[in-house]
């Protein structure tokens, strides 16, 4: 017979429809806003090349993150399988790479839903002070149970995806191919698409935090949960990066002044809105008011990835869960207000995306050299970590010729991505390099004081 808290424990765990809704959680700020820093770099219709560049990319990453989150059910995050097949440095160096990149968001969508709100009331003056607000309102829902967060999560989606909705409505009157081609910003140079690949990675940045869920996912039918998830919240993404950039670019008559206000800021939807119709239109009101649901959605899923990266971390130094929630929330505030208050929107895209773009890297390298560690030692598991009654898939599960595809793409883009951000912001790849060698001195420290 089954127990109360078992029933409990079981129903609390995640399925594909609590999967889809954190996955597009995770990412719906990028819709809401930093596209548009991109067409600024490159102009509407030539930053769809970075765009399509940042949907392969994305695309072979969610399905070598799915093959590795099956043959590694226990895996507490995509540093785990960096660590399982690189060694205790490589996976500590990706757990902190995974923690900026959700670390250095959460400012970045707080900031943005201060200046949606600074829309509204027509007063700038506090947008800093919001920003760190909503920060410290989710820090303070973080500590409690990730049951009571996914629930929230899963209505804030709703939300977005209805803000989205209505942002597409009210634009397709006044959408014309002329407006969609008219605009004479368009740069197709190397360069012009270099700058842009970044706030093109932008756009999707984030789904990977799923991977941050997989141990809390339904044991039946685990894999089925697993890809149905991240498969949802890839095309349903991906289906709205795509309307909304359409939609934009033909639903603006272009000029030289309203391409200097769509391009420089920070709140791109509602302002391109107020060209289309009246600014003070209760259709632009309304769907600014709503449009903060999309910036919380993703604000909240963000500092929750941030706060449990964080909880990775210091699991060493604070073994009772409820302290270490709390001492992480606080480090998530704390780190967040300051570059709230001292960096700019942009910078803060780029070192987030710099963080990911390095998991993104070492997780497909991870898959490789699995795979070929597999064939030599079919024992191979993740040590130290807990079993559940989960069905553990073998590599040999997946279709070899279609895996070994997707990873190569996703090596190679990756890669490409890297060099892009290192050439673009070579001293936060000093910074990076830095961390790294910090880490190797503290993890020969910690050794020798074993």
């Amino acid at each position: 017979m089954t127990s109360n808290s078992e029933k409990s424990s079981a129903s609390s765990k995640l399925g594909y429809f609590s999967l889809w809704a954190i996955g597009v959680s995770l990412v719906i700020s990028g819709e809401s806003f930093g596209w548009n820093i991109g067409w600024a770099k490159t102009g509407p219709i030539a930053f769809f090349i970075p765009v399509v560049f940042a949907f392969l990319l994305y695309y072979s990453l969610v399905q070598t993150l799915i093959e590795l989150a099956c043959v590694y059910p226990e895996a507490a995050g995509p540093h785990v399988y960096v660590r399982s097949t690189f060694g205790k440095f490589w996976g500590t160096f990706i757990a902190w790479a995974i923690l900026f990149e959700f670390l250095f968001a959460s400012p970045a969508i707080a900031a943005s839903l201060g200046e949606y709100i600074s829309f509204l009331n027509g007063n700038s003056e506090y947008v800093n002070w919001i920003a760190t607000g909503f920060i410290l309102f989710f820090c303070i829902v973080n500590i409690f149970d990730i049951e009571v967060g996914t629930k929230f999560i899963i209505v804030l989606c709703f939300l977005a995806i209805l803000e989205l909705s209505l942002y597409s409505s009210s634009v397709v009157s006044a959408f014309s191919i002329s407006n969609l081609i008219s605009n004479t910003n368009n740069r197709y140079d190397f360069l012009s698409m270099i700058e842009a690949t970044p706030f093109a990675i932008w756009m999707l940045l984030g789904i990977e935090g799923i991977s941050l869920m997989t141990h809390t996912i339904q044991e039946k039918d685990f894999r089925k949960h697993l890809t149905l998830g991240y498969q949802l919240a890839f095309w349903t993404l991906v289906f709205l990066a795509i309307l909304i950039l359409i939609l934009a670019a033909g639903g603006i008559t272009w000029n030289a002044e309203n391409w200097a206000i769509i391009s420089q800021d920070n709140h791109p939807m509602p302002a391109s809105l107020g060209l289309i119709l009246d600014k003070k239109s209760i259709v632009v009101q309304l769907f600014t008011f709503i449009g903060l649901f999309g910036l919380i959605a993703s604000l909240h899923a963000i500092t929750l990835a941030a706060t449990n990266q964080i909880a990775y971390l210091l699991h060493p130094f604070l073994q009772q869960k409820k302290q270490l929630r709390i001492v992480a929330s606080i480090l998530v505030l704390l780190i967040s207000s300051v570059t709230i208050w001292t960096s700019q929107t942009a910078l803060l895209i780029e070192l987030s995306i710099f963080g990911a773009v390095c998991m993104h890297f070492a997780v497909s390298l991870s898959l490789v050299k699995s795979r070929h560690l597999k064939k030599h030692n079919p024992a191979l598991s993740l040590e130290g970590e807990s079993t559940r009654n989960i069905m553990q898939y073998k590599h040999h599960d997946f279709h070899p010729t279609r895996s070994a595809i997707f990873v190569w793409i996703s090596v190679i883009l990756s890669f490409f991505a890297l060099m892009i951000l290192t050439y673009l912001h070579p001293f936060v790849g000093i910074s990076f390099i830095l961390i790294g060698l910090l880490l190797m001195c503290w993890l020969r420290f910690k050794t020798r004081m074993l």
